[in-house]
């Protein structure tokens, strides 16, 4: 009885050690989450006019399908568009001001519904058979560091079908650099694919 109650006994205290451990790290992490808070939000405004605004180039399109998703499309080419994915509101504010935050969190949303429409518009535009147009529209999303799985494989299966074998490479190269939510799936479609 004695060698059992030591061992339950000793087993309670490394629990208790690992539990308060877990709990102070715990801790510290959200005190420094909400010292990192505090500091953005005294951050004064900035100026944002010069970032690196997203514009799509519908100027370089020869196509008027006149589709609702076409037209969601050009609605959102008149507004202003940055892709911040990965970084988080506090640094926004810490970077651009508290002030700012709503307004780039809209932009963001912006291109958001850019890189979620951009697919279906595509699949009109394949449709269509407008092969250069879907291109461009999928390169130009890519170029801006879009992370969406559905434009990473349409833009893959048209180099695969034009024989565009050292694109498709170079997509594989835009796939690594994805942050870590996406990349795995896309370079393991993007390896089937090949």
């Amino acid at each position: 009885m004695f060698p059992f109650l030591a061992i339950f006994i000793t087993f309670c205290l490394i629990l208790t050690y690992y539990i308060r451990k877990n709990d102070a790290d715990q801790q510290k992490v959200q005190d420094e989450f909400w010292e990192k808070e505090r500091l953005a939000n005294a951050v004064r405004k900035k100026d944002i006019s010069k970032l690196n605004y997203i514009t799509i180039p519908f100027e370089k399109l020869p196509v008027k399908l006149n589709t609702s998703i076409e037209k969601k499309l050009y609605e959102l080419a008149d507004k202003p568009m940055l892709n911040l994915t990965g970084i988080s509101n506090t640094d926004l504010k810490l970077t651009y001001g508290t002030a700012n935050i709503n307004i780039l969190s809209e932009y963001d949303t912006n291109f958001s519904d850019f890189v979620s429409f951009l697919p279906d518009y595509i699949e009109e535009l394949l449709e269509a058979g407008y092969l250069d147009s879907a291109q461009l529209l999928l390169e130009f999303a890519i170029d801006c560091n879009a992370d969406s799985r559905k434009i990473y494989e349409q833009l893959a299966t048209i180099y695969k079908s034009q024989n565009q074998s050292e694109k498709f490479q170079t997509l594989y190269d835009y796939a690594e650099q994805l942050p870590d939510l996406t990349k795995k799936s896309v370079l393991n479609m993007l390896s089937a694919m090949n």
